[in-house]
């Protein structure tokens, strides 16, 4: 892989490699999101209250790229740390939907979840697509520069 993305799913891998995970305590989204990151699945899915949410590598405009392109660089606005990219499903399992999220498309989707230890918001917004829900964005409200825990 070449380009900005490359780089920056290189830089991802790299510092999750960092955290020295183990796979075995990792929960089971957890460990599909890292073997989505890794490139041993094509795509990362939850399944909330029946209806399937999936993360593909998707383009510019929404997915795992775009996330990565928008939100993984450390200059970029809604800065995610690598932990945050890990754990994207803890905002469905811990977060709540959100009616007030403003988008051209008013059928998105979205949950915020509030980081007890530092305040720092967290939202993920997804889309109807052809019967299932697909991940359009993830971030933060980190501005450029900030806490990164």
């Amino acid at each position: 892989m070449t380009g900005k993305y490359g780089a920056l799913l290189r830089k991802l891998r790299e510092d999750l490699a960092k955290l020295k995970l183990k796979r075995h305590k990792l929960n089971e989204h957890q460990r599909s999101m890292l073997d989505f990151i890794e490139g041993k699945s094509k795509s990362s899915q939850y399944n909330l209250n029946g209806k399937i949410i999936l993360l593909t590598r998707g383009n510019a405009k929404y997915g795992f790229k775009h996330i990565l392109l928008n939100h993984y660089d450390t200059n970029a606005n809604g800065r995610l740390s690598a932990r945050e990219m890990l754990n994207i499903w803890m905002l469905l399992e811990r977060g709540s939907q959100t009616t007030e999220y403003e988008q051209k498309d008013k059928n998105n989707k979205a949950y915020r979840l509030i980081k007890e230890n530092t305040q720092i918001r967290l939202m993920l917004v997804y889309f109807e697509d052809k019967m299932i829900y697909r991940v359009l964005t993830y971030y933060s409200d980190r501005k450029k520069a900030g806490d990164l825990s």
